[in-house]
C-alpha cells in the first residue's frame, strides 16, 4: 500500500511539474493591478487574469497565485484600470455604416466621426440651407451628391421639386435617416435611367413602395428595385474600404471587440474588401453575420428558400474573425422606426399607416421552414402590431414543432405592452433592444405621430427584466451610434437628446445594461460558452476602461473613457 502511494505522489509530482513547464510558456500574459470584472456570478471579481498563447483565459483568481503558477508570463499592469469582458455589439450594419458615414451627414443628432464632427441640423431651414451649402461647395459639376441622415418629423417635407429647385443637373440622392428611403431629384433619375415600366414589372409590392413622380421609394419593396441599380456607384469601392476602415476605428475606440450584422447584406464584389480589412491581423474583434431571407424568398420561393439562405453564409470560412454564424436567419417584418412605418395597433394621430417589409404570410411561410430545419430565427419588429403578430405566429410554430432552446429572437422592440412581454416570456423568446429610441426620437415622436403616452413608453426595458427575459442592447448602427456604454447609458437613464427624461420607471437596472453588452449579448449569438465573461477557457476578449462603470454616476457612463481592448489575448491600446 507505502509503495501504491509513493508511486501514486510520484505521477502526480511528474504531472504537476510536466503541467506548470506547459503553462509557464513566455508567450502567456498576466492582467494584474486594477479592478477586474468579470460578469460571472460565482466569481464576480478577480485580481488577475491569465491568457494563453492560443488566445484563451488560462487563469482567474488572485494575483499572487497567479505570479505562482505562471512566473514566466509577461506583466501587464492594469495601473489602476478597470478591465471587464471584451463589449459586444449585438446588431449592427457594415454595409449602412461605411456608406452613410462616409458622405455628407445632415442629421438631428451631432456625429462624431473618428476625423469629422457632423453637427446637428433639426429644423427644415437648416436642413435645406446645409444641402444647398454642400452642393455649392462641390467642384465637380457632374459628382453625385449623395447624402444621409434626412429625417421629415424633424426636417419636414421633402420633395423632388424641391430637390430640383437646388440643381436640375446634378444628380441628388437623400438618404433618409433611417436607410430604409431614398429621396431622388429629376437629374439623379435620369443618370441611372429608373423607369414605371420597371418598377411595375417587379410586383404590386415594389409598386407601392415607389413614387417615381415624387422621387420617393420607402422599405423593402422599393430597394429591391433600386439599390440594385444605384449600388455601383454609391457602393463603389474606394468608399466602400475607407468607410469600413473608418467603422472598425469607431468601434474600437468604443470598446468593441465583437459584433454580429443579422439580415447582412455583403455584395460579391465586396468580399475580397470585408476579408482584407475585417480579417486584417491589425482589427481586433471578430465579425459576425446572419443572412437575411427576403431575397432569397423573393427569388426562389419557399421551395428554394432555405437552399438560396444556406449557399448565401458559403461566401465567408467556416471559421476565423470574419463568418456567419451557424444556422440562424433575418426576417425583416414591419417597417422602420425613424420613419415611423412600424405597424401600430391604433394607427398614427395624423392618419398615416405603417408598412410591412416582409407581411405576416410570408413571414408565417418562412418561420415554418427555418424554424422546422432549428434554425435560430431572428425578427426584426418595431410596432406593437408587429409585435402581436409575431407572437401569434410564434404561438404556431411552437404548437406544431415544439423546440426548447430555440433563442427565437425579437430585435429592436420600440412599442409593445406588458402583456406582450409576458408571452414573450412564456414562449421562451429572447429579446434585443435598440435603447437610443427613447434617447434620439421620444421627445418627437411625442409631438407627431405617436403621441405622448405610446412614444415615452418606447423600449419597456424594466417589464423585460422583471419578467426575466434573455435580453441584449445593439445600436443597429447607424440608426444609433456603435458605443456599447452609450447604450447602456440610454437604457438605465432614458435620457433624451433634448435633455429631458422619459418614463425612468421603464429604465434597466445598470447591472442589467452592463450585461446586455457583454455575457447576455453573446447569449443572444449561442456563443455564451466562449464570449462574454471572464472564465478559464473562454476567449480572451477584455475591454479596458479608466473607471469602474458599477461606481460612476449613472449619467456619466457613456463618458467613461476607454484605455483599449485585448483580442485574444493581445492587447490593442487605442491610438491617441
Amino acid at each position: 500500500m507505502k509503495k501504491i502511494l509513493i508511486i501514486f505522489s510520484t505521477l502526480t509530482l511528474i504531472l504537476s511539474i510536466s503541467c506548470t513547464n506547459k503553462t509557464t510558456d513566455t508567450n502567456t500574459s498576466v492582467f494584474y493591478n486594477g479592478t477586474i470584472i468579470t460578469m460571472e456570478t460565482n466569481q464576480p471579481s478577480a485580481e488577475a487574469v491569465v491568457t494563453g498563447d492560443d488566445g484563451l483565459i488560462l487563469f482567474v483568481g488572485e494575483e499572487k497565485e497567479a505570479f505562482t503558477k505562471f512566473p514566466k508570463a509577461k506583466k501587464i499592469d492594469l495601473e489602476n484600470k478597470v478591465l471587464m469582458p471584451g463589449l459586444i455589439e449585438q446588431h449592427l450594419h457594415p454595409f449602412l455604416g461605411a456608406l452613410t458615414l462616409t458622405i455628407p451627414v445632415i442629421a438631428p443628432e451631432e456625429w462624431i466621426l473618428p476625423n469629422k464632427i457632423w453637427p446637428a441640423v433639426t429644423n427644415h431651414a437648416g436642413y435645406m440651407k446645409t444641402l444647398i451649402d454642400l452642393e455649392k461647395s462641390m467642384e465637380d459639376p457632374n459628382e453625385i451628391l449623395w447624402t444621409w441622415g434626412y429625417n421629415n418629423f424633424f426636417h419636414g417635407a421633402l420633395s423632388r421639386e424641391e430637390l430640383d429647385a437646388i440643381s436640375l443637373t446634378r444628380p441628388i440622392a437623400v438618404w433618409h435617416r433611417s436607410a430604409h428611403e431614398f429621396y431622388l431629384n429629376t437629374a439623379f433619375i435620369e443618370k441611372f435611367n429608373l423607369r414605371q415600366e420597371d418598377i411595375d414589372s417587379m410586383g404590386e409590392e415594389v409598386m407601392a413602395q415607389s413614387n417615381l413622380e415624387k422621387g420617393h421609394f420607402f422599405e423593402g419593396g422599393a430597394l429591391l428595385y433600386l439599390l440594385p441599380r444605384i449600388f455601383p456607384q454609391l457602393g463603389n469601392k474606394e468608399r466602400f474600404s475607407k468607410g469600413l476602415k473608418q467603422m472598425i476605428t469607431m468601434l474600437h475606440q468604443n470598446g468593441v471587440t465583437a459584433y454580429s450584422e443579422p439580415g447582412a447584406f455583403i455584395p460579391l464584389n465586396m468580399i475580397e474588401t470585408y476579408m482584407e480589412i475585417l480579417g486584417s491581423k491589425d482589427t481586433p474583434m471578430y465579425s459576425f453575420f446572419v443572412p437575411e431571407s427576403k431575397t432569397p424568398y423573393y427569388l426562389k420561393g419557399k421551395e428554394g428558400v432555405l437552399d438560396e439562405v444556406e449557399k448565401s453564409t458559403k461566401i465567408f470560412p467556416l471559421e476565423g474573425k470574419v463568418r456567419f454564424l451557424d444556422k440562424q436567419v433575418k426576417i425583416l417584418f414591419d417597417g422602420a422606426i425613424i420613419s415611423q412605418l412600424m405597424q401600430m395597433k391604433d394607427g398614427y394621430e395624423d392618419g398615416h399607416h405603417g408598412q410591412w417589409i416582409q407581411n405576416p404570410e410570408e413571414t408565417d411561410i418562412l418561420t415554418k421552414i427555418f424554424w422546422e430545419n432549428d434554425y435560430q430565427i431572428i425578427v426584426h419588429v418595431n410596432g406593437d402590431l408587429g409585435v402581436e403578430e409575431i407572437i401569434n405566429i410564434l404561438e404556431k410554430r411552437q404548437a406544431e414543432y415544439l423546440r426548447e432552446d430555440h433563442r427565437f429572437s425579437i430585435v429592436h422592440f420600440a412599442n409593445s405592452t406588458d402583456e406582450q412581454i409576458k408571452r414573450l416570456k412564456e414562449l421562451g423568446a429572447h429579446i434585443s433592444v435598440n435603447p437610443y429610441y427613447v434617447t434620439g426620437f421620444g421627445e418627437k415622436f411625442g409631438e407627431v405621430g405617436l403621441g405622448k403616452e405610446r412614444a415615452h413608453s418606447m423600449v419597456r426595458l424594466a417589464t423585460i427584466e422583471k419578467e426575466n427575459i434573455p435580453l441584449s442592447l445593439h445600436s443597429d448602427m447607424p440608426m444609433a451610434p456603435s458605443a456599447p456604454l452609450f447604450l447602456a447609458w440610454s437604457a438605465v437613464t432614458r435620457k433624451t437628446n433634448e435633455d429631458t427624461i422619459l418614463r425612468p420607471d421603464l429604465a434597466l437596472s445598470l447591472d442589467a445594461a452592463l450585461r446586455a453588452i457583454t455575457i447576455d449579448a453573446a447569449y443572444s449569438w449561442q456563443m455564451e460558452d466562449s464570449l462574454g465573461s471572464i472564465k478559464v477557457g473562454k476567449i480572451a476578449n477584455f475591454t479596458i476602461l479608466e473607471e469602474n462603470p458599477y461606481e460612476v454616476d449613472i449619467y456619466k457612463l457613456k463618458d467613461i473613457a476607454i484605455y483599449g481592448t485585448v483580442f485574444e489575448g493581445t492587447l490593442f491600446p487605442i491610438k491617441k
